[in-house]
């Protein structure tokens, strides 16, 4: 490409016209062709090319916090003997209120005519509740209280709750013949599983006078 720009000039040149302008062409048109042909300027070395523009990073998505469960009333059966008497009373209220569709409220003082707590529930269901913080086992007059109780406040279901090792045989003989529920701390963890999940309670917690009393009743040559 070169030599026919060279060429051309050569040939203007002869013509007597150009011949003032050819020195001054001729070099003007030399620069152009080496510039051409010398591409873009290379960068110097040891020059540090221009960072790439940043993206923005990415935002880590929110966490999801897990769905809360229903908060369980109350302290676990293991610190229900660290409890006084009328605080054992105001648990098993809260426990039972804590059930779908049912309230409990504990009565006051000596004139609760036996029962410690009162609750109902769905269907017209009233219950009695003695409560009883007991460290050794829970004898029949227990039982006799709660069954009078439960006509003078005309229930109809009679439950006693202890914090103790459980009930004498005389107790549970006398509750599976007049209907009373003998809980332990077994049936409260019971309740409190199921006002976890939200869900009724089973229905042998609250037998009938034929139906569950507790613990089975021992043969009749133990002692009561």
């Amino acid at each position: 490409m070169l030599m026919l720009v060279i060429g051309g000039l050569i040939a203007v040149a002869a013509e007597p016209a150009w011949r003032m302008l050819t020195g001054p062409l001729l070099g003007l048109l030399l620069v152009t062709v080496l510039v051409l042909m010398a591409g873009p300027p290379r960068s110097r070395p040891g020059a540090v090319s221009p960072a790439p523009p940043r993206s923005p990073a990415p935002v880590p998505p929110s966490p999801v916090s897990p769905a809360p469960t229903a908060p369980v009333p109350g302290p676990s059966a293991r610190s229900l003997a660290d409890l006084s008497p009328r605080e054992f009373e105001l648990h098993v209220a809260e426990l039972i209120s804590a059930l779908p569709g049912w309230q409990a409220q504990a009565t006051r003082g000596r004139a609760d005519q036996g029962a410690d707590v009162l609750a109902s529930g769905p269907g017209g269901v009233r219950v009695a509740v003695q409560v009883k913080r007991y460290r050794a086992a829970v004898g029949n007059g227990a039982v006799q209280a709660i069954v009078a109780s439960k006509a003078v406040y005309d229930c109809t279901h009679a439950v006693v709750v202890t914090s103790g090792p459980g009930y004498t045989r005389s107790a549970r003989e006398l509750a599976q013949a007049n209907g009373v529920g003998l809980w332990q701390a077994g049936e409260l963890a019971t309740l409190r599983r199921c006002a976890r999940q939200g869900v009724a309670p089973p229905p042998e917690l609250l037998p009938g006078r034929a139906g569950y009393s507790g613990q089975k009743p021992k043969s009749p040559g133990s002692r009561g």
